[in-house]
């Protein structure tokens, strides 16, 4: 889910028109005064005055390759019978920046071909704007040629942290806490404490954690996101609760052999003093919603989904995980302004983001 989550919001680029020209003009040329383009924000001249047109050019067509590289699904017959190459694909570059008569000039079989067109169409359809050819300052028609490489690459079950830990992402055996899910359901109730000086505040929220389970059983946090800026009271006690863990866990297996691996840790704070139980009854029926919410998204019922996350904000103002799915979700339907407000407020709020790459390439710095 999290990569096709990521591919929906790579697709969703809307970062540049090119101007329209004022004469048609149905000719499809072959050479121009100034080639076409890709326009993404990160490579536009107004950023780099001192950038030559070359300049320009060179990193449009870089982050575009990057991009389609990390995002091409390998065709299964290309796979199984270890075809790799380069496809060479063409297009007309409109003058309105958009691609047409995509096709294929050189394939390598097994699906490859298919693919490359699949993916150039997805991101014109997602909203990637082209800075069209000009003969004499004006836009025109031109073909394009465009050569994609398609590799298989062994890629590591594992990578390596800045602290030098080997953290694997794929394993055969998953972590486990003692005793199982409902073991760790019951651990997390009873031995996460809420923060005494805060007591009377009734604040609610979430904190999540990413564990680091090492292969020995121990344990340690290596980033937390507090959803709803309870502060670090609450943060602490988060991480207090985490390190309690240590020692409970199976770890997880490759190879017949125990490695570290990561784990989500979710801990929800909500007030034991009386005067709080309205305050924590709306967390809990916000909670329900944003769950339904999710569903319905799973379903492809994104507005039903946005419309769950809109009445759970109302009773948990500011929860930023429910502003991020929903953002994303108005991004998937096109609602970009919507969506980039959402995206802006949980940057607001907290400072930072989980998905900042992503938030400045779809709605800028």
């Amino acid at each position: 889910m999290q990569r096709i989550l990521l591919l929906t919001l790579l697709f969703s680029l809307r970062i540049g028109h090119a101007q329209a020209q004022t004469t048609p003009d149905t000719t499809i040329y072959s050479y121009a005064e100034s080639m076409p383009f890709p326009l993404f924000k990160s490579c536009i001249p107004e950023r780099h005055t001192n950038w030559t047109a070359d300049s320009v050019r060179q990193c449009a067509e870089t982050q575009l390759l990057t991009i389609i590289a990390q995002n091409i699904i390998y065709p299964e017959a290309a796979r199984q019978n270890d075809i790799q190459g380069i496809v060479a694909t063409t297009f007309v570059v409109e003058p309105n920046g958009r691609i047409t008569n995509i096709g294929i000039l050189k394939d390598i079989g097994g699906g490859c071909g298919e693919e490359a067109i699949r993916i150039l169409s997805a991101l014109d359809e997602a909203g990637l704007r082209w800075e069209p050819a000009r003969i004499k300052g004006q836009a025109v028609r031109m073909r394009h040629v465009l050569p994609l490489r398609f590799r298989l690459a062994e890629e590591d079950p594992f990578h390596i942290t800045s602290e030098g830990d080997t953290v694997y992402v794929v394993y055969d055996v998953a972590p486990e806490f003692q005793g199982g899910w409902d073991s760790l359901a019951k651990f997390v109730v009873n031995e996460l404490e809420y923060p005494d000086d805060w007591a009377d505040s009734c604040k609610t929220g979430v904190i999540e954690m990413a564990l680091l389970i090492r292969s020995d059983g121990s344990v340690s946090v290596v980033s937390q996101l507090d959803y709803n800026s309870l502060g670090m009271d609450f943060q602490w006690q988060a991480i207090r609760l985490a390190n309690r863990t240590s020692g409970h866990w199976t770890p997880a297996r490759y190879q017949d052999a125990p490695v570290a691996t990561t784990f989500p840790l979710r801990t929800m704070f909500k007030s034991p003093a009386p005067g709080c139980a309205k305050a924590n009854e709306r967390f809990d029926q916000a909670m329900l919603l944003a769950d339904e919410g999710a569903t319905l998204a799973e379903q492809d019922q994104k507005e039903a989904a946005v419309e769950k996350w809109t009445q759970a904000l109302k009773l948990h103002p500011g929860n930023t995980e429910i502003l991020y799915f929903r953002g994303t979700t108005l991004l998937e339907l096109n609602r970009r302004d919507e969506a980039c407000a959402d995206w802006g407020e949980v940057k607001r709020r907290i400072g930072v983001t989980w998905f900042e790459q992503i938030r400045r390439l779809v709605c800028g710095w």
